[in-house]
């Protein structure tokens, strides 16, 4: 849905600018492109930039603060664990644990 008609800015476009950092109305009317003099949206915008801020708190709140972000190392593919017929339909293998 749309946000503002004048600048073609839609709900997506916002919460893609809050999800990237902004936490203002006026830095999401700067990151969204918005033309000056251009202001009947900013009510909207506003509601939206406390609703994602609230539920952020919310989500901080319960899980005890922000996740510190790192990178996932890269551990090439998994390897191939091949089992053979018996074990799969539980025959010599599954009886002698038994």
């Amino acid at each position: 849905m749309y946000v503002c008609i004048c600048n073609a800015v839609t709900e997506d476009d916002v919460h893609g600018c809050m999800a990237s950092g902004c936490r203002t109305a006026k830095e999401v009317k700067a990151a969204c492109g918005f033309k000056p003099a251009c202001g009947t949206c900013t009510k909207r915008i506003h509601t939206m930039v406390s609703e994602y801020r609230t539920a952020s708190e919310l989500a901080d709140a319960l899980t005890g603060g922000p996740a510190d972000l790192a990178a996932v190392p890269d551990r090439g593919p998994e390897p191939i664990i091949a089992e053979t017929a018996e074990t799969l339909e539980g025959g010599a293998a599954s009886q002698t644990a038994a």
